[in-house]
């Protein structure tokens, strides 16, 4: 593999899901630390005034990164076949990076207030939305099939 070469679609796959094993571990460590300290947040009080910019960030980083998919998705189908793979991943990674962004944002809100919803609600749900734009199979072993 050369340094201009893209990465082959296993290896691709690999960076999607250590971005999604990357925030669902950060739920888990923030999850632990809620437990340990019976459920209330690390602020006292809570600062309930950011339950509405994480649900903000989240609609709107959810909403970004779906049409970010959809029109990065298209740019790359149309390229030629040898900038194909590379404008795939791109048009993977920067969606996943923008919705990681928005879990984390929502995971910290629930660590320093201690709510579940809608700060959990919220990750989980973007978190959801990054594991659907993943793709499973590599588009050019379904056209060669």
């Amino acid at each position: 593999m050369t340094a201009g070469a893209p990465l082959p679609f296993t290896m691709q796959r690999m960076v999607f899901f250590a971005l999604l094993f990357g925030m669902a571990m950060f739920t888990i460590c923030v999850a632990v630390m809620l437990q340990s300290n019976d459920g209330k947040g690390l602020l006292s009080p809570p600062m309930l005034e950011l339950n509405i910019p994480v649900i903000a960030a989240g609609i709107a980083a959810a909403a970004t990164a779906l049409l970010l998919r959809t029109l990065l998705g298209r740019r790359a189908e149309a390229a030629p076949k040898e900038q194909r793979a590379a404008a795939r991943f791109r048009a993977t990674l920067v969606p996943l990076a923008l919705l990681e962004g928005a879990c984390m944002f929502a995971l910290v809100a629930w660590l320093l207030n201690g709510n579940p919803v809608p700060n959990l609600v919220v990750g989980l749900g973007v978190m959801s939305v990054a594991l659907a734009i993943v793709p499973m199979q590599d588009p050019d072993q379904e056209r060669a099939g």
